[in-house]
């Protein structure tokens, strides 16, 4: 449905959904069922956007790791290991204080395991 409002109108809307931190259509929902007395729904957050990068460098070091980091806890930083240890937590924090903003932290296991498909023999 479409309803065309005077600009005047529209314009102190539009200002009333943004000092609320909500859309539109959600203060205008908000405000007729408030008119019909029913209890209003509250407003849905607007989704925030983050900066996100390519890690395609990580996950190509990520898909064959070097031997000496199995067993252990890597940061990475394009295809080069910044950081590597036994405890997750230390090496985030470690790597945030040192200005990566982002860290691309992954556990590298032990070694290559066998396949494992459950089921029972008779």
């Amino acid at each position: 449905m479409s309803i065309q409002l005077a600009p005047d109108i529209e314009a102190g809307l539009r200002a009333e959904a943004a000092a609320r931190g909500m859309n539109v259509d959600t203060l205008i929902a908000t405000a007729v069922k408030a008119y019909l007395g029913e209890t209003p729904t509250p407003p849905v957050p607007t989704p925030r956007t983050v900066p996100s990068r390519a890690r395609s460098a990580e996950m190509a070091w990520a898909s064959s790791p070097d031997t000496q980091f199995f067993g252990k806890w890597v940061v990475l930083e394009g295809g080069q290991v910044v950081a590597s240890g036994s405890n997750p937590k230390q090496l985030y924090e470690d790597v945030r204080a040192r200005g990566i903003s982002s860290p691309f932290l992954i556990f590298v296991p032990p070694d290559e395991q066998e396949p494992f498909a459950g089921g029972w023999v008779d």
